[in-house]
């Protein structure tokens, strides 16, 4: 029978409730994060983490808020943020590290960080006002440097394990002539000339100690990652539509795209916190994926209305592997009356237990059991009628055909992309929270000799929100899609880039696995297309071998397989898990902490404890009162105890002996 609402209810027959028109798209209150608490008194309880974000109201720079995602990126999170404006001696005193976002000081702030380093503080300074010069042991020069590099000394403690090309930044760097100061790092060349100014320095002040980044890190990783903002909505890559890539034609050097240059540079700040803390207490952090896994594979695969049978070959050569995988589906376009059709031959077929033919649409019960399985099954919009009129009709269809909910995860048709995160903005609305139109694809990634470039052209492997013009953050998660079928072999609705063998396909993919596993610690999203084994053929056999041949070596090297629906739930978990009630009892060499997490079934997180602190080395580490075997990984050149914990609250020591 058919209710209000356009509901046609079948509820003796166990198949719950169709909906004739499909479902309304929801819309939260806001695509923004809501949890910002710079501007709000700093919690009593939340004194024990060692690290403040200072935020500066009076900067032009809108980006120091997004330093925050930083340093939860790096799983640095034990700190808490607020404006230098609330700041004073005493509340300042409280931390043992104090990360200052750019903005223009006056001289009772300059007074205060002074006072602050004198009596022992920490201070890492953002494109710092001149007038911090003295303190930060630089002597201000003429001059500046735009849109550069900078190159490491990997020679320097704190530079051990970045790597050693030069890496792009944007923005402007201030330039300075040591009087004091250490440099770790140097403004450079592309030819990896180096030049007499330094970019990132360090150096002890009375009982403490200032360090000083020459541009401003939240900025330049923002740009890096999302684009110029400048030519957001232009068609620059010469293919018809505007994608997100557009916007780093010119913008991202494919001599350096192997490199995940954004992430190199979050991981000298990391090191460079972690290095200035060294003789205060050993600081934990947050591993970046599960276990310890060096690396993620993000199985995905766009499938435009590609029959049941199909969808269902692909997923179990994943499941064969071990592993899960997501489907972006789009559904055909029909009328209200069609699509209620369609449902309910869906659902006699279902009941009568009818073999579905080759060509059919998955049916509701069909998509259920992939998702009973581990996989993610989701909408694939196409907005070439317009952003929210897109999304509108296709959600309309996916969940009129009894294929809802729409999964928190999406990646656009065509990977059309509206202004600088408009798109974004408007997916974090419907409570969309991961996206995965950051897609390496097109002649943006073809040299000026003709030659294909594979990597990372955000510059990073790593999910992070995304942050719009006025420094706001989105409530949704970028995760770039580095590797993409339709970029390596020919397919039948165009080259999209270099037409390869199958074999040479899939080096492609090995290498940028394998890079991963050798310090880019990336998760790399793949492309695997449904449309191809739909078509069969040769191309069929082609998709399938890239297919298995990439899944096969991520099982050799213990890479996980995962949906992106499973990734970001870890995702979310680790962002926003804290570590907090750190202390050190230097008399007992112990440390201890608490890790808070959500609790959510079946995720780990990985704490790294540092093996050393000074000459004392870690040998014990005590989870709720109870001993427990922690495994020792070197990385970025430091040493560390790693410890999985599931998420929830948890108590942990860390016994030391020298």
């Amino acid at each position: 029978m058919i209710g209000a609402a356009g509901i046609l209810t079948l509820p003796a027959l166990g198949y719950g409730l169709f909906r004739v028109g499909g479902g309304e798209l929801p819309r939260t209150a806001s695509p923004y994060v809501t949890d910002d608490v710079s501007g709000q008194p700093l919690s009593p309880d939340r004194v024990n983490r060692p690290l403040l974000l200072l935020t500066n109201e009076r900067a032009e720079n809108p980006f120091g808020a997004y330093l925050a995602e930083i340093l939860r990126a790096e799983g640095l999170n034990c700190f808490q943020v607020a404006r230098l404006s609330s700041m004073d001696s005493a509340t300042l005193g409280q931390f043992s590290l104090v990360l200052l976002a750019e903005g223009p000081l006056d001289q009772a702030q300059v007074e205060l960080l002074g006072s602050y380093v004198a009596r022992g503080g920490r201070l890492i300074a953002m494109r710092p006002d001149a007038r911090l010069a003295p303190l930060l042991g630089l002597e201000r020069t003429a001059g500046s440097t735009a849109e550069g590099y900078v190159q490491v000394d990997t020679d320097h403690p704190v530079g051990q394990g970045i790597v050693a090309e030069a890496l792009q930044f944007h923005g402007i760097a201030d330039h300075y002539r040591l009087a004091g100061a250490q440099a770790v790092a140097w403004l450079a060349h592309s030819d990896q000339t180096r030049t007499d100014f330094p970019a990132v320095t360090l150096h002890r002040s009375d009982q403490g100690q200032a360090a000083m980044w020459a541009y401003d890190l939240g900025r330049s990783v923002a740009y890096m990652r999302q684009g110029n903002p400048a030519w957001a909505n232009q068609e620059r890559d010469g293919r018809d539509g505007v994608r997100a890539q557009d916007a780093f034609v010119g913008w991202i050097d494919l001599n350096r795209i192997a490199i995940p240059q954004a992430d190199e540079q979050m991981r000298l700040l990391s090191r460079l916190i972690s290095a200035m803390l060294s003789d205060i207490l050993p600081l934990p952090r947050l591993w970046y994926f599960p276990g310890t896994a060096e690396g993620m594979l993000i199985a995905t695969g766009d499938s435009h209305q590609s029959p049941a049978s199909v969808i269902e070959d692909v997923l179990a050569r994943v499941e064969q592997r071990g592993g899960h995988m997501s489907i972006y589906y789009s559904p055909p376009l029909v009328n209200d009356w069609r699509r209620t059709i369609q449902r309910v031959q869906s659902w006699m077929a279902d009941l009568a237990g009818a073999g579905r033919a080759s060509a059919d649409p998955p049916t509701p019960s069909q998509v259920a059991s992939w998702r009973a399985r581990g996989h993610e099954f989701t909408l694939h919009p196409y907005v070439e009628e317009g952003l929210e009129a897109g999304w509108q009709r296709y959600w309309k269809e996916f969940t009129g055909l009894g294929y809802g909910p729409v999964s928190p995860t999406v990646r656009t048709h065509r990977i059309l992309w509206t202004g600088w995160v408009e798109t974004a903005r408007l997916q974090a609305s419907y409570g969309i929270r991961m996206n995965l139109d950051y897609y390496h694809y097109g002649p943006a990634f073809q040299d000026k000799a003709g030659e294909w470039r594979y990597g990372h052209f955000t510059g990073s492997g790593l999910p992070m929100r995304f942050v719009d013009e006025q420094g706001r953050i989105l409530n949704i998660y970028q995760q770039p899609t580095q590797l993409v079928d339709e970029q390596v072999i020919r397919m039948p609705w165009g080259l999209g880039g270099a037409d390869i063998p199958v074999d040479a396909a899939r080096e492609i993919a090995q290498t940028l696995l394998q890079r991963s596993l050798a310090g880019t610690y990336s998760a790399i999203a793949a492309q695997f297309h449904i449309d191809p084994f739909a078509i069969g053929g040769d191309l069929a056999a082609k998709a399938g071998r890239w297919l298995e041949s990439t899944l096969d070596y991520a099982v050799a090297q213990s890479i996980p397989i995962w949906s992106a629906a499973e990734w970001l739930g870890f995702t979310e978990a680790r962002h926003n898990a804290t570590l907090d009630q750190i202390q050190w009892d230097p008399l007992g060499q112990r440390l201890s902490f608490r890790l808070e997490a959500r609790p959510a079934p079946g995720v780990e997180l990985t704490v790294m404890i540092p093996s050393w602190h000074g000459e004392a080395r870690l040998t014990q580490v005590v989870v709720d009162g109870l001993s427990v075997k922690y495994g020792e990984r070197r990385v970025g050149g430091v040493s560390y105890g790693w410890v999985s914990i599931g998420a929830g609250s948890h108590s942990v020591v860390a016994v030391y002996k020298t």
